[in-house]
Formats: C-alpha cells, sequence, structure tokens
C-alpha cells in the first residue's frame, strides 16, 4: 500500500477521525521527521497502553501504516468493517504462535507496505510495560527493513485499561529511533534484542515523573478492582472496591486515594506503594508465594458469561455460575444441566495442563484454547480477570522450574 497507494476511504479517516482524535487528545507529535525519509516497506513499533493507540499514531505519521490487530476485533461490526477495508489491518490471534500472521506481514513488507506492531501483544495494565516476546528481535532480523520506534505519552493516565472513563488529559507521540537495515545487517541477536528493548520501553511512571502532567477525573480509582485483585493489607481476594477517587477494602477496611499524576496515597504507614505498578507488582509476586503453596481452591468468582464452540462461532451456555481457581485448573460450575455436541454437562474443569494460551480481550472478557478448542468467560465486572491470567503465568513459570 505504501504512500503511492493510500486510499481515498484512508484519506478521509485520516483527515476526519485523525483530526477528531487530535482535537479531543490535544495531541501533538513528535520527532515525525525522522520517519519521512522511510516511505515503505518499514516496521513501526510501539507501547500499547489505550484502545485507540494504532489511530494516535496513525493520525500524525505522515505514510499509511497497516496494523497487526487482534483477531476478535474483525468480528465486531463496524470495527471490522473499518479494519479490512479502510486500515486494511492484519489478524493476529492473541496469545497464539500464528505462522499465517507472520506470512502476511512478510506479504505486505514485500508489498512496500509500513507494517504497525506492538510488541506486548495487548493493552497495558499499570501503565508499565509488559514483557516483549522474544519474537520480537527475530522479526527485526528477518525482514531486514527500517525499524520505527514509538512512544505514546499519557495514554494509560488518559484511559486507563481497567477504567470505563477518560480522564481530561492530553496524548503523545513521539518517535524515539530508526534502525536502518545497515545497521541491522552489522548487529547480532543479541545486539538488536537489547536495543529493542532499549528503544520500545516506556514507563508511565518515569514519564509522569517528569512530565507533572494531570489528569483530571471525579472517577479516578473506578475500575480499579480490575487490576487489584489482593488487598495489601489482609491479602484477601477480590475485596477491593472503588468509587470515586478511592479504593477500599470490603474486608479490612484498608483505602487509597487516587491523583490526578497516577499516585496512589494511603495514611497505612505499612504500604508502601505509591504507584499502580508497584501494588500491582506486589499482588503478582503474592499470587505465585499463594499458588505455590495452594492444595484447593486458591480464589472463586461469580460469572456472567462461558461460552463455547458452536456451529459457526462460540454459543453462549450460561450466564450466571460459579468459577474456581484451583491448584491444578479452572472449575465452571453451571448448577443445571447444560448440552453440547450430545453430552449433559453441569460443569467443566479445564487443568492447566490442558490450556495452551489465554489472553483478555474486550469487554474484560477471557479467553483461552484448552486442547486446541477456543472458550470464552467473563466474570463480574467489579471483579479482575487479570489474576485468571497471572495465575495461569505462575503455573507456566513453575513448570519451568520443574
Amino acid at each position: 500500500m505504501g504512500e503511492r497507494n493510500l486510499t481515498p476511504a484512508f484519506r478521509f479517516l485520516k483527515l476526519t477521525y485523525g483530526t477528531y482524535l487530535k482535537r479531543k487528545y490535544r495531541m501533538k507529535g513528535y520527532g515525525l521527521e525522522k520517519v519521512l525519509p522511510f516511505k515503505g516497506p518499514a516496521i513501526v513499533f510501539g507501547n500499547h497502553t489505550h484502545t485507540n493507540d494504532p489511530f494516535f499514531i496513525s493520525a500524525f505519521y505522515p505514510y499509511t501504516i497497516r496494523w497487526v490487530a487482534g483477531s476478535y476485533l474483525f468480528k465486531m461490526k463496524g470495527v471490522g468493517f473499518l479494519l479490512r477495508h479502510l486500515v486494511h489491518a492484519i489478524p493476529k490471534v492473541q496469545g497464539r504462535s500464528d505462522l499465517e500472521t507472520i506470512r502476511n506481514i512478510s506479504k505486505a513488507l514485500k508489498e512496500g507496505d509500513i507494517v504497525g506492531i506492538f510488541p506486548e501483544g495487548t493493552r497495558s495494565w499499570d501503565g508499565e510495560m509488559m514483557d516483549i516476546t522474544a519474537a520480537t528481535a527475530k522479526l527485526v532480523r528477518i525482514f531486514k527493513v527500517p525499524v520505527i520506534f514509538v512512544h505514546i505519552e499519557g495514554g494509560f493516565l488518559n484511559k486507563p485499561r481497567w477504567s470505563d472513563t477518560v480522564r481530561k488529559g492530553p496524548v503523545s507521540v513521539r518517535v524515539v529511533r530508526v534502525i536502518t537495515p545497515e545497521e541491522i545487517e552489522s548487529m547480532s541477536l543479541a545486539d538488536i534484542t537489547e536495543l529493542t528493548e532499549k528503544y520500545l520501553s516506556f514507563s508511565t511512571d518515569k514519564w509522569e515523573e517528569s512530565a507533572a502532567i494531570p489528569y483530571s477525573s471525579s472517577t479516578l480509582a473506578e475500575g480499579a478492582e480490575r487490576l487489584f485483585y489482593l488487598c495489601p493489607r489482609c491479602h484477601e481476594f477480590s475485596t477491593i472496591h472503588t468509587h470515586g477517587d478511592t479504593a477500599e477494602c470490603s474486608s479490612c477496611g484498608f483505602s487509597v486515594q487516587f491523583d490526578e499524576y497516577g499516585r496512589i496515597r494511603t495514611n497505612d504507614s505499612s504500604i508502601p506503594y505509591t504507584r499502580l505498578s508497584e501494588w500491582h507488582e506486589w499482588e503478582r509476586r503474592e499470587l505465585v508465594d499463594i499458588y505455590a503453596e495452594s492444595s484447593g481452591i486458591i480464589f472463586s468468582d461469580h460469572g456472567i458469561l462461558f461460552q463455547i464452540p458452536g456451529k459457526k462461532k462460540l454459543r453462549t451456555v450460561s450466564v450466571s455460575f460459579r468459577i474456581n481457581a484451583e491448584e491444578n485448573g479452572l472449575r465452571f460450575i453451571f448448577g443445571k444441566k447444560t448440552e453440547h455436541d450430545g453430552k449433559e454437562f453441569d460443569e467443566l474443569f479445564f487443568p492447566f495442563s490442558s490450556i495452551e494460551s489465554m489472553i483478555i480481550n474486550a469487554k474484560q472478557t477471557v479467553e483461552f484454547y484448552a486442547d486446541g478448542i477456543q472458550y470464552r468467560f467473563r466474570t463480574a465486572l467489579d471483579r479482575s480477570p487479570l489474576k485468571y491470567q497471572e495465575l495461569y503465568a505462575a503455573y507456566k513459570e513453575r513448570r519451568v522450574e520443574e
């Protein structure tokens, strides 16, 4: 596609929706002059903190970018049409190895296109960079095209992944580095990995310390129980509830206030956290320890959606059930008989050993593949879907250690 094949539809989208985003989010672009010589083929790498990240970058970028996007987005009405016919995005099944995606990226680059990728694979929950897959450096080495590193600044504080509301505060797009094919040719894979991590890594906490930009809202804390599944005082699961700028534990009364700079404050001197990322890192490590010592049910939730494969698409079999996260897997208890493939069941158990991948997509929905079959579930919206993904990660870590 490249600059030479910029479609009238894409030009219109950039002029209208792109202009709207710039005004709504008071956006600014920095370093865009660095990419002017690289009309394609090229790869754009960015950090991922906001639902609009690809549109933020495309609104400023001088050439067309074909973004790699989660395949579930293509199934949504409106969004799917936009991705297929206007943005010409490349679908990717999140959480799974997808050779078809690699082939489509390769094809696009051979045709002179610019391909946009978020190497984290999904949006950050606490504003800090998540693990960058080992395949990122390998892609750079294999394709040997210019690589542009872009940081989106303020995206997380504008609308955290766990929040339903937008704060008042700007978003900026900054080109931080361009690596040429000549540079790539002279590097080892280890060198490329180091450089990729250096220029792709972005910390909201560190950026905000120097930027000192307020992001105001009357609901700064609301929705944070989707991130914070463990109370740092009593260590109970799913007891954090939020209202306004306050998050409070219903079990022990522990409370914190969120401020406009992404910090949290408490009068409890035993809790040293001042950032969301610090609390999240503590609970993630605590969950690993709890899992290592567990021998039964680790935590339990009320579920509001469970889907299994149907003839053409996933079929909803329950909108009210229990989920038990146990030492060896996930158990779904439906309370009444449900039929699938000629068999009746009132509960399903998925051993962690059968689960191949687990991601969280739109509307806090957990999607996983077990024995090659796709399933989805959703907890009550005031519960954290993240603890399931991080419990599964703890299982995988233990398997590696064994």
